[in-house]
């Protein structure tokens, strides 16, 4: 390791582990979009009442951004990165055992305050393993990981929220 930088193998190994992160943490943040229409009738939402529950992931992925950041310049960026998986994975299956409006809420925000510590620090790690002239590539293949969940997200939504039910994908998740 020179100036920071890992080995061609160690850098690969990271930014497969990064791009899958990044797809997990789309695959639980795109599935609610697929989901809401059966959390909607087992809760009975209104129309508004979804669009809080969608709204409310967004203001706390919105709000952790920059805290994100911070907290991976002052603790690391592999601890804040692992922390906001851990928060996303728990809020994700947190999810499942929803019983109203207000509950699922607080756990779609607090979903968004865990996931949105994931993009600052992977920025982070990137920035610090991989030399100046492959970094850009390097966020661009972990990025794209997102675009295909995107395509796969109505596929996995057709077969499991159809067989299993969106409780059950949630805690699978």
């Amino acid at each position: 390791m020179e100036n920071g930088v890992l080995d061609k193998r160690a850098r690969r190994t990271i930014l497969l582990l990064l791009f899958i992160g990044w797809a997990l943490g789309n695959l639980d943040r795109y599935i609610m979009n697929y989901a809401i229409v059966q959390i909607g009738e087992d809760l009975t939402l209104t129309s508004t009442e979804t669009g809080l529950i969608l709204s409310s992931f967004f203001l706390g992925y919105a709000i952790m951004q920059m805290p994100g950041g911070l907290l991976a310049d002052k603790f690391g960026a592999k601890k804040v990165l692992l922390a906001a998986v851990i928060i996303w994975s728990l809020f994700t299956g947190l999810t499942a055992v929803a019983w109203s409006l207000g509950i699922m809420i607080i756990i779609r925000f607090l979903f968004g305050i865990g996931e949105g510590g994931f993009q600052p620090s992977a920025s982070k790690i990137i920035a610090n393993v991989f030399p100046q002239h492959e970094r850009s590539k390097a966020m661009s293949l972990m990025l794209s990981s997102a675009a295909i969940m995107m395509m796969l997200v109505p596929i996995i939504s057709a077969v499991f929220l159809t067989t299993i039910g969106w409780r059950a994908f949630f805690i699978i998740a």
